[in-house]
C-alpha cells in the first residue's frame, strides 16, 4: 500500500479528492489530511507519505514552502501540486521540488488519477533502480568475499574471519553466501583447499604433511579425512594413482 495525504484547506475539495482515491485506488491509503501547511508538515514528518496531493494556497504556510521543508526529511516523497489558474507560473517554479505533476483547480477525477498513476510508476521505478543497486552491492561483496578466501586459503581462516573482512554478521554472511555461491562457506573453502592440494600432490614430491599446511590444515589427519570425503581416495593414494597413470602414458 501506498500512503497518500491530502494538504487541501477547502473541505468540499479534500472529500472529493477523497471519494476518488478511493473508487479508483485500492493499492493506497489515505493516512491523514492537512487543512493547512503546517499541519501538512508536522503529519509528513509523522507518518512519511510517498504521495502528498497539495494545495499551493493554505493558510499558515503555503504549499511550495510545506514542500521545501517536507523534501529536507523526506526526499523521496511524490507530490502533485493543486493549483488555480492566476498561481500556474509559480506553480511551474518548483518543478525541482520533487513535484510530480501539476493540476489546474478544480482538477477532473481522471486528471487525478492519471497524476497519482504517475507517481506510482515513479515509485516503483525509483524501487526497482535502489533493488538493482542493492544487487550489484551484494555481488560486490561475495566477489570480495571469495578473493579473500583464494588469497588466504592456505592460512587459519574461517566463517568468522571472512565475515568481519567485508562488515557482515557471521550468521548473516553463512546465510548470504550460500545463497549467492551455491554451497556454504565451509563447502568452498574446503574444495578450494583440496584443488589446490591435488595440484601440488601431482605437480610437487612434498609429504602430505607438508601439503597439509600448505593448504591450510594444521592437523594432517584432518587433512586426509576430507581430501577422501572429496575425491574418494586418501592423499597418498591419489598421489600413487596419478604416477602410475604417467607412467602407463
Amino acid at each position: 500500500m501506498y500512503k497518500l495525504m491530502i494538504a487541501e484547506d477547502e473541505v468540499l475539495e479534500r472529500k472529493a479528492i477523497n471519494i476518488i482515491i478511493k473508487k479508483y485506488f485500492d493499492n493506497i491509503d489515505i493516512i491523514e489530511e492537512a487543512q493547512n501547511g503546517i499541519e501538512a508538515v508536522e503529519i509528513a514528518r509523522r507518518i512519511k507519505p510517498d504521495i502528498i496531493i497539495m494545495d499551493i494556497r493554505m493558510p499558515e504556510k503555503n504549499g511550495i514552502e510545506a514542500q521545501k521543508t517536507i523534501l529536507k526529511f523526506n526526499h523521496n516523497v511524490k507530490t502533485i501540486i493543486l493549483t488555480a489558474y492566476d498561481e500556474f507560473q509559480f506553480a511551474q517554479a518548483a518543478i525541482k521540488l520533487n513535484v510530480i505533476d501539476f493540476l489546474l483547480k478544480p482538477a477532473k477525477p481522471s486528471e487525478i488519477v492519471e497524476a497519482i498513476n504517475k507517481a506510482i510508476t515513479s515509485i516503483q521505478f525509483n524501487e526497482n533502480i535502489s533493488s538493482l543497486e542493492i544487487n550489484a552491492m551484494n555481488k560486490s561483496l561475495i566477489q570480495e568475499a571469495i578473493d579473500y578466501i583464494h588469497k588466504n586459503y592456505s592460512k587459519n581462516i574461517n566463517l568468522e574471519s571472512v565475515a568481519s573482512f567485508v562488515h557482515l554478521n557471521p550468521q548473516y554472511f553463512s546465510r548470504y553466501f550460500k545463497a549467492n555461491v551455491g554451497m556454504t562457506f565451509i563447502e568452498y573453502l574446503s574444495k578450494l583447499r583440496i584443488k589446490k592440494a591435488k595440484e601440488l600432490l601431482e605437480l610437487t614430491d612434498k609429504s602430505i604433511s607438508e601439503i597439509s599446511f600448505e593448504v591450510g590444515y594444521i592437523d594432517p589427519g584432518y587433512f586426509s579425512k576430507v581430501f577422501s570425503k572429496f575425491e574418494g581416495v586418501t592423499p597418498n593414494k591419489f598421489k600413487i594413482d596419478h604416477r602410475k597413470s604417467i607412467l602407463k602414458a
